[in-house]
């Protein structure tokens, strides 16, 4: 079953910890001009789940959605992020959900708006009751219809999945591997779509909706390679030994080790990030001899439907449709319900504080087990011996990229006072001239919206309040209209400030300048805001590194790269 893992992650030429062994590794810090630059709408796969289209069909649907070749760059650059907004009917979101619905198999033909996507067998919804709207976040209008699940729909599935799981946990380990590897390769041909899906949903620019697929390509080549771990069905003996006492051995006593499978393993994604916490948990669930319960984002959920439509597709040719399901609930009353159901043994989780603290309270009484990746006040230490210019590479992909709405986003830059100055005039011009600000869609931009209006009014507020407890604005702080919102960076008085004390899930960052000496104090205000995800320091020298990582309370700290992106391992 899923576990986390601990790591440190470094660049070329630099060192990192892993197991007491110090080694090289191979990576390429993401630069906000290329690796995190949009293109186009991503061209659907031509050979399509149910029947196919042709190229010539592929293009003149494409013909059919306009790009907006408009962005906004905080020095004034071409365009304006309001100017999308007031065009925004031109891109025709409607135009480009609905063909990419119907490529992945899940769009019935009818012509009315907004387009309700059919129910698959391994989604649950209700089939009939209120609807709720979808929305793109770029242009606020409906991207689909759907009606919330209620509790006889997610009891009959459950049922299914129980059924589906005791057939799949007879398989062996290896013939289970073998499956999730052609799980994996159906993803893989259907990335171009999902990709689409969940840049129309999220607002993601598409280079980063990409990255979250190759993440799970990632995760499955480490199943692979791991197979041997993954288990036998429910007769393998992983261990066989004899006992200790003499008495014992005369009898013939002997004890036996199996690895069994928990059952039924949920999983809970966020908005943010729907596909790859999915993968970090599906796909070695599955391998282990797991179904897989999966409560997307409410607002995510188009993109986990077709995910799952996807991943049971080779299932169901194998005789275990429902083995995964995803089930949109908006009742929270229902939610708690599925959490503390006895059919499920364990609950992964990705997403906020406040939902792994509900998690936790719901399943206390029975004690299932957990598995939560939640947010972190992301700090980042540059040390006077650190690469400047590697360091803004990663600090302003770390602060700005999917809108400052990533769980390993950078919120605090710790910044010796020999290369202060030069790092924030750097992170300044970078903010101004670098980031691009529009419809993901366009070419050019780097930064899409936040992901609906009550993100860019806790922006305000949260900007609003930094500054009355001290903060000074180095550059950003505006709303732009719509959901769209400069990246902010701002400058600390020094350390215990209040601002930097909580994660404001917004592209807000700080920039703390520190002297010779105080290293233990930077530890120490990383520390004062409880166990983070992720972190990462700049410096030449090994020596300070590995007093920092066996001190800072973060569960992956990284050596000359950001806090921003997580890795399979």
């Amino acid at each position: 079953t899923p576990h986390a893992l601990s790591k440190v992650r470094a660049n070329p030429g630099s060192f990192s910890r892993v197991g007491g062994t110090f080694h090289r590794r191979a990576g390429v810090v993401p630069h906000p001009a290329t690796a995190f630059t949009s293109r186009r709408p991503l061209r659907p796969s031509s050979q399509i789940m149910r029947g196919s289209v042709s190229s010539s069909d592929s293009t003149e649907a494409q013909s059919r959605v306009p790009t907006l070749h408009v962005f906004y760059t905080m020095a004034g650059g071409r365009g304006h992020a309001a100017d999308a907004l007031a065009r925004s009917p031109q891109r025709e979101s409607n135009a480009l959900a609905s063909k990419t619905l119907r490529d992945l198999g899940m769009l019935e033909g009818r012509p009315e708006q907004p387009q309700e996507p059919v129910w698959p067998s391994v989604s649950v919804f209700a089939a009939h009751g209120p609807r709720r709207d979808v929305f793109d976040p770029t242009t606020s209008t409906s991207l689909a219809s759907i009606r919330s699940a209620q509790w006889a729909h997610i009891d009959a599935s459950l049922t299914r999945m129980q059924e589906a799981q005791r057939r799949w946990a007879k398989l062996t380990g290896d013939e289970r591997v073998a499956i999730v590897m052609e799980i994996t390769e159906n993803i893989r041909h259907n990335t171009e779509s999902l990709a689409n899906l969940l840049t129309l949903e999220i607002g993601k620019v598409p280079s980063e909706s990409v990255g979250e697929l190759v993440e799970i390509f990632e995760v499955a080549q480490s199943i692979e390679a791991r197979a041997a771990e993954c288990g036998g069905d429910q007769t393998h003996v992983t261990r066989q030994y004899n006992s200790k006492d003499s008495t014992r051995r005369e009898l013939g006593w002997y004890g036996e080790e199996r690895s069994l499978p928990l059952g039924i393993v949920g999983k809970v994604t966020a908005f943010n990030f729907p596909y790859a916490p999915f993968g970090w948990g599906a796909l070695p669930a599955l391998a282990t001899g797991n179904g897989v319960v999966w409560k997307p984002h409410p607002d995510a959920v188009l993109s986990a439907m077709a995910m799952t439509r996807v991943v049971d597709t080779v299932l169901e040719k194998r005789g275990f449709s429902g083995l995964v399901c995803c089930i949109d609930i908006v009742d929270k009353n229902l939610v708690e319900r599925m959490w503390t159901d006895p059919r499920v043994g364990m609950w992964e989780a990705t997403g906020g504080e406040k939902m792994g603290v509900a998690l936790l309270q719901a399943v206390a009484p029975s004690m299932t087990r957990t598995l939560l990746e939640l947010g972190g006040n992301n700090a980042v230490v540059v040390h006077s011996d650190a690469d400047v210019t590697q360091a803004v590479e990663s600090c302003l992909f770390g602060t700005t990229g999917t809108a400052g709405q990533r769980c390993t986003s950078t919120r605090v830059v710790y910044c010796h006072e020999a290369v202060y100055d030069d790092f924030e005039r750097r992170m300044v011009e970078g903010y101004n001239t670098r980031v691009r600000i529009g419809d993901p869609l366009t070419p050019g931009v780097n930064v899409g919206p936040v992901f609906h209006a009550g993100r860019v009014a806790a922006f305000e507020a949260g900007v609003s309040r930094c500054l009355r407890q001290g903060s000074e604005l180095l550059c950003g702080g505006s709303v732009l209209g719509g959901n769209f919102v400069e990246p902010t960076l701002l400058r600390a008085p020094g350390f215990n400030h209040i601002a930097t004390e909580s994660e404001l899930f917004s592209p807000v960052a700080h920039l703390v300048r520190y002297k010779e000496g105080e290293i233990d104090r930077v530890v120490a205000d990383i520390n004062r805001t409880g166990y983070g995800l992720s972190g990462g320091v700049f410096t030449a020298d090994a020596a300070l590194f590995d007093d920092i990582v066996t001190r800072v309370r973060v569960g992956i700290l990284n050596l000359n790269y950001g806090s921003s992106g997580a890795e399979a391992g």
